[in-house]
């Protein structure tokens, strides 16, 4: 079948040659139309359920809204796990999905169960919602407002009502969210004196604006010739006119609703709010469509905020439009790997002229890698994938298979033209140098195939990282397969029918000799030799068990995210004083170029903070790895200058990362599960004061802190029922009091006002006078409130948390040490000597060493499998079972220099190495294959005599190949390694440094080791006797 392709390429090499030409200009169109990204989509396929509940406190809100929806969720098709929080006023449910999901099918499931289950909670509770699909880094851009000229409410409503319409209907944007500003609305501030003195209930104000603002359809009216719509209105409603409302009086005199309250525009109470650069603003938070452009969305939408840039400004705005902007690092990274891949491929090319000394054999040579990473690049995009720093990672660490099997080919071709000094049938000769090596070749791609595959198969968070990567690199070597048995015969065909070849230069005919006097005696001592690289192979395994790990390394976005919580129960007025003090202290730091400050939560957020709870986003000017290091270690001095507060660290894909894994943005998190509140609370302080004694240690906090203040008030029914106080009179003069009771809206031009019943501000300021609101009792009397209840101050929470229906506290930490799975057995072992569990309570530990413990776990599995496999394929190669063991017995000593690269690099085994390694077997059984396939050839098809002689002229044959694929791998790979600490390098750094020390030791092993072994086991009874049960089945095909 090879020998059919390369002959019908050689008869129509025009063809072949129009063919690459269409591939390459196509493949120069999708690198231009792909879409981009930073890294694949890594979070499982989710939905977000927010249920308002204006007013219920958590615990109220746990009971009633959050346990009944969970309920219906839980046994909802396809659903791995759920969580939930619960904060005054709102439940948050997140249902995570199995993987491989249909995200679009899977909100589906979650929306008719919820429908089942909407009816059946209280009056009051607004209906459950599905937040927006978003891509798994969420944010897209986060743009801030303030204003010198505009009061926060006309800055807020000029952000709402102006800004965020023409955002969302921006291509890719899912989401606006707004932070801080005033939110207007009408409020009727009722005078409880006046409404006494009137014997007016508040249940008939409500009725009397609702009645006010009410909007009906009039019909129309037919005439002979027109059809005319009927419109009634009560033309334009505004404070004023709101106040000339009638209500009813029991002396039948006519009363106004002015004569009862005060009807002013007012803020509305905030759920939340916002500081740039520690002054009051709006800020605007973008969030990008499920599988969107992320460069193209953000593109979209910086073009939509300059078209409304100059009316902002004319009014006094001042915009900051990329207070973060993720498409900074996409556009890094993306930039830096492309930089390193044509850095690459340029000293690549240098090295095939050096080598090749001539520039038709080396351009024939160098254009299968732009051909190979073309064709992956084109499937990669028809298949919906994005094009990210891994895609591209995995193109990069191709190249040495890429340019080997091009290689391969061409140096055999201009070897076997060399050899024949007739020149009477080139064809003949390229055709049979192109298929007397491609069969081994073949089998060597399908070995490399089988080996990446432990790493396409991953699951999780580690295979939606690694998999692309895998995938990419498959691609690439599948295409420069494809390549090599069409393009490279039909150019060498083309360039060098008539062209006289330059015989090999003279430094590799010095350092073949040199070679061959080394080798020699290496081969006469096949048993030291064996033993020496059993113990350098034996001292790279056991190093493995030593190193510590990690799942993945910092990413170098310039872009930090503080969690800042105050003191439960804490104030907004107080969260806003510190965080302007805290903002001061972060932009006297040089580096520090923007600092915002969210608190609280937004309407209709995806984050459920109560007003205590703050993130800042702290965004870097351009800098190293080293000193983005050194900014983070002075941020974290700033914020542990505030005693009291609780603070962590994070880059904002850090965040993202951690909390797909645990739904923490924390690397560590100790869940707590148990029953009773009181007890987990306990629970979690002694797994906080445990964690803070291990080394290394930061950021550590409990999450839903206890203690905040709570008004409790008792109604007593006995008491009631003596007054004659309704409940819902009661609930009515309490909810009025504090909330607000919204009791309509007021529709404009563009945009929505609420018109709320409230007590006036000095009132609502004063919570120990709750016991003097006056209710209503059945004779129509009035009486206080602490008539008929019982009120005290307390403490209750902020937020409960539920994993899976169960009650749970987290505790969170952050280590500075990379080890992460170091950190977290030490942990554990603290724990356990320190923390006594109650009855009922149980911990569990997560996040990023779970990840990886997860992901070593099933890298082991599939390497066992994949091991099986490769065995499997080797003997039905070769026709038995000692070339495979001769082949993998050498792989130890191969990784033995990957081994000395993660040593000094730091010692800590990322996945990336792992990856690393996994790839430098597959290269190492590549060589090895190959030159086992020689030497049969040799022996079986050339009739040479089986001997040392014999040994040498088959590894001297591929002296050149193997030398120029390190060579080029290796330079190819190089940028990337001594980058690896910067922008989108910081997977493929690690991967790319394994894959350059393994390169040394893997050479080695194919120029010194591997042939001593071939000569005393490959034919160890002669080669006719072996022969005849152990064929190189390899070069039949």
């Amino acid at each position: 079948m090879l020998s059919l392709i390369v002959r019908v390429c050689l008869r129509h090499p025009g063809i072949v040659l129009l063919c690459a030409l269409l591939l390459l200009g196509f493949g120069g169109a999708t690198v231009v139309s792909a879409r981009y990204d930073v890294f694949p989509e890594f979070v499982p396929p989710q939905a977000s359920v927010q249920t308002e509940a204006t007013g219920l406190t958590p615990e109220q809100v746990e009971a009633l809204v959050t346990r009944p929806l969970e309920t219906v969720i839980n046994g909802a098709n396809g659903v791995a796990a759920v969580r939930s929080e619960s904060i005054q006023g709102l439940s948050v449910i997140t249902v995570i999905f199995v993987e491989g999901s249909d995200p679009f099918r899977a909100r589906q499931v979650v929306a008719e169960a919820l429908s089942e289950a909407a009816g059946r909670l209280p009056a009051g509770v607004s209906a459950p919602k599905l937040s927006p699909l978003t891509s798994s880094t969420m944010d897209l851009l986060k743009i801030g407002f303030t204003s010198d000229r505009l009061s926060p409410m006309a800055l807020r409503d000029l952000v709402q009502w102006t800004v965020r319409p023409r955002m969302l209907a921006t291509p890719g944007v899912a989401r606006a969210t707004i932070f801080g500003g005033d939110q207007r609305r009408l409020e009727v501030r009722v005078r409880p004196t006046d409404l006494i003195a009137r014997n007016i209930a508040l249940s008939e104000v409500a009725t009397a604006v609702q009645a006010s603002t009410l909007v009906r359809g009039g019909g129309f009216a037919e005439t002979p010739s027109q059809r005319i719509l009927v419109e009634p209105t009560n033309g334009a409603v505004t404070a004023k006119s709101l106040s000339g409302a009638l209500l009813p009086a029991a002396s039948g005199l006519p009363v106004r609703l002015g004569d009862v309250a005060d009807v002013v525009e007012a803020p509305a109470p905030k759920f939340g709010d916002a500081l740039i650069m520690g002054r009051g603003g709006v800020l605007i938070a973008l969030s990008s469509q499920y599988g969107a452009n992320t460069l193209d969305a953000t593109r979209a939408a910086e073009a939509t905020l300059a078209e409304l840039r100059p009316a902002l400004e004319a009014q006094g705005v001042k915009i900051y439009p990329s207070l973060h902007r993720p498409a900074n690092f996409i556009d890094s990274a993306l930039r830096g790997i492309r930089t390193d891949l044509l850095i690459g491929a340029g000293m690549i090319g240098l090295i095939l002229l050096v080598f090749l000394r001539d520039l038709r054999v080396a351009f024939i040579a160098f254009v299968s890698i732009p051909l190979s990473l073309l064709a992956a690049l084109i499937v990669l995009d028809r298949m919906g994938q994005t094009i990210n720093t891994m895609t591209l990672g995995g193109l990069a660490v191709a190249l040495g298979v890429v340019i080997d099997d091009a290689i391969v080919g061409v140096e055999n071709i201009v070897r076997r033209l060399r050899e024949d000094r007739s020149e009477s049938d080139r064809v003949g000769i390229i055709e049979a140098a192109s298929v007397e090596v491609r069969a081994p070749v073949v089998y060597a791609t399908y070995v490399l195939a089988l080996t990446i595959a432990p790493i396409l198969f991953l699951t999780g968070l580690q295979g939606a990282f690694f998999g692309p990567l895998a995938f990419a690199f498959l691609l690439a070597t599948l295409a420069s397969l494809a390549v090599a048995i069409t393009v490279t015969p039909a150019l060498s065909l083309l360039l060098l029918r008539r062209v006289r070849l330059h015989g090999e230069p003279g430094y590799l005919r010095k350092l073949k000799s040199l070679h061959a006097r080394v080798l020699e005696p290496i081969c006469a001592r096949p048993r030291l030799v064996v033993a020496g690289a059993a113990l350098v192979g034996v001292l790279a395994l056991g190093a493995f068990l030593v190193f510590g790990s990690e799942l993945l390394p910092t990413f170098r976005e310039r872009h930090y995210v503080l969690q800042v919580n105050g003191p439960a129960g804490a104030s907004m007025g107080w969260m806003r004083d510190l965080g302007a003090r805290i903002t001061k202290d972060l932009l006297a730091i040089p580096e520090v170029a923007t600092v915002e400050q969210q608190i609280g939560r937004a309407e209709a957020g995806e984050d459920t903070f109560p007003p205590h709870r703050s993130e800042f986003h702290v965004e870097l000017r351009p800098l190293g790895g080293a000193g983005e290091d050194r900014v983070l270690a002075r941020i974290r001095e700033v914020l542990a200058q505030y005693p009291g507060v609780q603070s962590e660290a994070l880059t904002f894909l850090g965040d993202r990362i951690s909390e797909s894994l645990s739904g923490e943005t924390a690397k560590v998190a100790v869940n707590v599960y148990g029953p009773d509140l009181d007890v987990l609370d306990r629970v979690a302080a002694d797994v906080a004061r445990a964690l803070q004694s291990v080394p290394g240690a930061a950021d550590v906090q409990v999450k839903a802190q206890p203690g905040a203040p709570t008004l409790k008030i008792v109604l007593d029914p006995d008491r009631m029922a003596l007054r004659g106080v309704a409940p819902t009179d009661a609930y009515d003069a309490i909810e009025t009091a504090f909330q607000g009771r919204t009791v309509a809206q007021v529709t404009g031009a563009d945009r929505i006002t609420e018109v709320a019943i409230v007590l006036p501000p000095e009132l609502q300021r004063d919570p120990e006078g709750v016991g003097a609101l006056l209710v209503r009792t059945a004779d129509g009397a009035t009486a206080p409130l602490s008539d008929v209840a019982t009120i005290r101050l307390g403490e209750g929470r902020t937020v409960i948390n539920h994993d899976g229906g169960q009650r749970r506290q987290v505790v969170t930490a952050n280590p500075t040490q990379a080890d992460v799975s170091g950190f977290v057995r030490d942990a554990r072992a603290q724990v356990a000597r320190t923390v006594t569990l109650p009855p009922g309570v149980f911990l569990e530990y997560t996040g990023v060493a779970q990840g990886q413990a997860a992901a070593a776990r099933q890298i082991l599995v599939n390497v066992a499998a994949a091991s099986i496999g490769i065995t499997a394929l080797l003997v039905l190669a070769f026709g038995g079972g000692r070339p495979a063991g001769l082949i993998l017995a050498g792989t130890p000593f191969a990784l033995a220099g990957g081994v000395a690269a993660v040593a000094l690099t730091g010692g800590v085994l990322s996945l990336g190495a792992l990856v690393g390694f996994v790839t430098l077997f597959g290269i190492a059984a590549r060589n090895a294959i190959l030159l086992i396939s020689h030497v049969d050839h040799l022996v079986s098809e050339e009739g040479q005599l089986w001997g040392l002689a014999t040994v040498l002229r088959a590894t001297q044959e591929r002296v050149t190949p193997i030398l120029m694929t390190a060579l080029v791998t290796g330079l190819g790979l190089a940028p990337l390694a001594l980058e690896a600490g910067q922008s989108g390098r910081e997977v493929q750094g690690p991967m790319a440094a394994v894959i350059l020390g393994g390169l040394i030791t893997s050479t080695l092993m194919s120029l010194l080791l591997l042939p001593a072994l071939v000569l005393a086991y490959r034919y160890p009874r002669g080669p006719t006797h072996e022969r005849s049960r152990d064929a190189p089945a390899a070069d039949r095909g």
